[in-house]
C-alpha cells in the first residue's frame, strides 16, 4: 500500500488488460473442445477482425511484430529495398523490417501528435523506396490522405488505434494492408499475445498465410506465426466488448483533460478529419522528469511512451520532433479498468508536482 498528501492509497499500473468472466468462459469452452491450435475460432476471429476494419480479410497471427514481418515479406520487401518508418515507434516495427532485410529508413513524426511526417516521407522516397509502415501512434489517427499522396505503399499499423477512424472509415482500411496486435496491454488481447494482417487483396492474404504455415512445401523460408484457436476465442469476447473500452478510454480522457488543461502541459488530441481511441494518454511538458519521478514516488507507474528513439538505436539520422517528445513526453495510465477517482488522484499528484493549484 502506498500513501502521500494527495491521497493516493494503492499501487496504479500503468497499463493492464481488462478481461473477466466472458473471456475465462470462451477460453474454458476451447480446452473443454480439445481443439487448441489454429482452427475454426481462429477463422471466426480473422471474419470479425476484418468485418470491424472494413476490409475483406485477415491473417491471424502469433504476434503484431510477426504480422508486419509476415506481410513485408508477402510485399516481395528484401535486401536492397527501402521502408520508410517514423522515429518515435516502438522498436518491433524496427525489427519487423531489419527481419526481412530490407533498410529501415526513418523520418521524423508530426508536432501536434507525434504520427509520422508526410513530408518527411516525401522526402525519403528513393526508387527503393518499397512500402512506408504507418503507426496510428498512441490512438491518434495519421494523415492518411497526405501519407497516400506520398506515393509510397502504405501500411498502417493500428496496434494502438483499432476502433478509430479518418474521414469516417476505420483506420486500417486505406493501405495497401494492415496490421494488428492483440499483446496483453493493447485495446483488445487474444489472451496475452496475438496479431493480424488486414488487407482487401486475397492474394495478398494467401500469401501471408503461406508463409505462416511451417510445412509448406516451397523451400523458401515459412515461420511457425499462427494464433491458437485459444487466443481467438478471448480475442472474439474482447473485440465484442472494444466500443465499451473505447467508451471508458474516452471518458478518462476527458477527465484527465478536465483536471489537468490549466498547468501548462501539451495534452494529447487528434488532428482533424481523424479520432483519437486513447490507446495512452502522452502529456508533454518541459519538467517531464520530475514529473515521472514524482508520480513514481507515489506508486504511480508512469512511463516514457518510447523507450528510444529509432534513430538513436541506429546510430544517425535528425529527428528533432522525435528528440523533444522523449525529453518531454510521459504516458500517464490508462485503461478501460482504471477507476475514474484513480484517474483523479493521478491528475491530483501531477499537479501538485508541477506546483498547479486547482482551477475553479
Amino acid at each position: 500500500m502506498w500513501s502521500s498528501a494527495v491521497g493516493v492509497a494503492e499501487r496504479i499500473p500503468h497499463s493492464r488488460p481488462t478481461v473477466g468472466p466472458r473471456e475465462a468462459e470462451a477460453a474454458h469452452r476451447v480446452i473443454e473442445s480439445g481443439q487448441l491450435a489454429a482452427g475454426g475460432e481462429v477463422r471466426a476471429f480473422e471474419d470479425e477482425v476484418a468485418r470491424a476494419v472494413g476490409v475483406r480479410g485477415g491473417v491471424a497471427t502469433s504476434s503484431g511484430t510477426a504480422a508486419l514481418h509476415l506481410l513485408l515479406l508477402a510485399l516481395g520487401l528484401g535486401p536492397g529495398d527501402e521502408v520508410v518508418v517514423p522515429s518515435y515507434v516502438c522498436s518491433a516495427v524496427l525489427y519487423a523490417v531489419l527481419h526481412t532485410g530490407a533498410r529501415p529508413v526513418v523520418v521524423d513524426v508530426r508536432p501536434d501528435d507525434l504520427t509520422i511526417d508526410p513530408e518527411g516521407v516525401r522526402r525519403a522516397r528513393t526508387p527503393r523506396t518499397r512500402a512506408a509502415v504507418v503507426p496510428h501512434a498512441f490512438g491518434a489517427a495519421a494523415d492518411l490522405e497526405d501519407l497516400l499522396r506520398c506515393g509510397v505503399p502504405v501500411v498502417e499499423d493500428v496496434a494502438q488505434a483499432l476502433g478509430g477512424s479518418y474521414r469516417g472509415r476505420p483506420v486500417g482500411s486505406f493501405g495497401v494492408a494492415s496490421v494488428c496486435s492483440f499483446y496483453a496491454t493493447k485495446l483488445i488481447t487474444s489472451g496475452g499475445e496475438g496479431g493480424m494482417v488486414l488487407s482487401d487483396d486475397p492474394a495478398l492474404l494467401r500469401r501471408v498465410r503461406e508463409l505462416s504455415t511451417p510445412d509448406a512445401r516451397s523451400g523458401e523460408p515459412h515461420f511457425n506465426y499462427k494464433m491458437t484457436d485459444l487466443g481467438a476465442a478471448v480475442g472474439r469476447v474482447q473485440l465484442g466488448r472494444l466500443p465499451e473500452f473505447l467508451a471508458a478510454r474516452r471518458e478518462l480522457a476527458a477527465c484527465y483533460e478536465a483536471e489537468l488543461r490549466d498547468l501548462g502541459l501539451e495534452l494529447p488530441r487528434a488532428l482533424p478529419p481523424g479520432d483519437h481511441v486513447y490507446f495512452r494518454y502522452v502529456v508533454r511538458h518541459p519538467r517531464a522528469g520530475a514529473l515521472l519521478r514524482a508520480l513514481r514516488a507515489r506508486g504511480i507507474e508512469a512511463k516514457r511512451p518510447v523507450k528510444r528513439p529509432l534513430h538513436w538505436i541506429l546510430g544517425g539520422g535528425e529527428c528533432p520532433v522525435a528528440d523533444a517528445a522523449h525529453r518531454f513526453s510521459v504516458s500517464l495510465p490508462l485503461y478501460p479498468s482504471l477507476r475514474r477517482e484513480q484517474a483523479r488522484q493521478i491528475a491530483a499528484v501531477v499537479r501538485s508536482a508541477l506546483g498547479g493549484a486547482r482551477g475553479g
